[in-house]
């Protein structure tokens, strides 16, 4: 049941083909190298997507404080409307 790359990219509009025979490519690449280049290689891969997902936690991260930051910012400006009891004055 071997699917030829031809067979996978039938229905596939042209940029999926080309999509298709750039992977196609690198994995003939990946093959022809020797192993120690292959263990480098695929390190060096692992190593770019831990530093992609690190980026990402860190810029997550630090849009959550800046948001933090001006909610507290503005609950904090002089004359502006507070929710708690001591904006709610007395009418006895």
């Amino acid at each position: 049941m071997n699917e030829s790359s031809e067979d996978k990219t039938s229905g596939a509009s042209p940029e999926d083909q080309a999509n298709q025979r750039a992977a196609d490519d690198v994995r003939k690449a990946f093959g022809d190298l020797p192993i120690d280049q292959k263990i480098s290689t695929l390190i060096q891969v692992e190593l770019d997507m831990v530093g992609d997902a690190v980026s990402g936690v860190m810029s997550a991260v630090s849009k959550a404080f800046d948001e933090v930051a001006r909610a507290c910012d503005s609950t904090e400006e002089p004359g502006a409307p507070s929710s708690g009891p001591a904006s709610q004055g007395s009418t006895s």
